[in-house]
This record gives structure tokens, C-alpha cells and sequence, in this order.
């Protein structure tokens, strides 16, 4: 895989990963525990999920 379309994939997927985080966080102060709960699983599997299926070849 071209190396700029590895740099690309891992600076995008960081800035997912903090933005949804920081919907789950926002959900947790909302007192809405389970769905921030849910939002930050989701966003853990947006952080591992590009290395399964780009990088891992």
C-alpha cells in the first residue's frame, strides 16, 4: 500500500476517534451513561478497525 495513503488513514483516524470520544464524553455529562458508553465502544472500534482491514496486508 502507497505510504501517503497510510499517513492519510492514520491521521484521520485519531481525529474520529477524539471527536467521537468527545460525543461520549459530552453524553456522560448529559447524564446519558449508556449511550455514551456505546459511542466510546464505537469509537474504539473506529481507532482498530482501519489497521484490520488496510494496514494489516
Amino acid at each position: 500500500m502507497d505510504a501517503a495513503l497510510n499517513f492519510f488513514i492514520w491521521g484521520c483516524v485519531p481525529m474520529v476517534f477524539l471527536y467521537t470520544s468527545g460525543f461520549a464524553w459530552s453524553l456522560w455529562k448529559q447524564k446519558n451513561k449508556g449511550g455514551a458508553v456505546i459511542v466510546f465502544i464505537l469509537a474504539c472500534i473506529a481507532l482498530v478497525l482501519p489497521y484490520f482491514t488496510y494496514m494489516r496486508y
